[in-house]
């Protein structure tokens, strides 16, 4: 019965069948555009013109929304600039105040 139970069991390690597989972005990729072509070549002339067109579109407005996005970050980084501005002069103006008054009390 003591034969059993060990103080000093060294458990060892678990090994598994792995064969790791190997995988090929560029040949996905591939794959996938063929398979797109090939179910455009099963469409009519009419149905792969609507999808260019639509292609296109969302092209045009990927582009729109991108711009519109910039003017706004320029005009938002404006209105923090002139407010840094309008804080670092008022807060100067108001050290010059103060050393103003100090200077006036020391001549007197």
């Amino acid at each position: 019965m003591l034969e059993r139970i060990r103080f000093m069991k060294v458990n060892r390690n678990k090994r598994f069948d792995y064969t790791p597989r190997y995988y090929d972005a560029r040949k996905e990729r591939i794959r996938l555009m063929q398979k797109a072509y090939s179910e455009e070549e099963n469409t009519s002339l009419t149905e792969q013109q609507a999808r260019l067109r639509d292609k296109m579109h969302n092209a045009w407005q990927s582009e729109k929304s991108y711009s519109q996005q910039s003017r706004a970050a320029n005009i938002r980084l404006v209105i923090i600039l002139v407010a840094l501005l309008f804080a670092t002069y008022f807060i100067l103006d108001y050290v010059d105040i103060f050393a103003a008054e100090v200077i006036d009390l020391e001549k007197q």
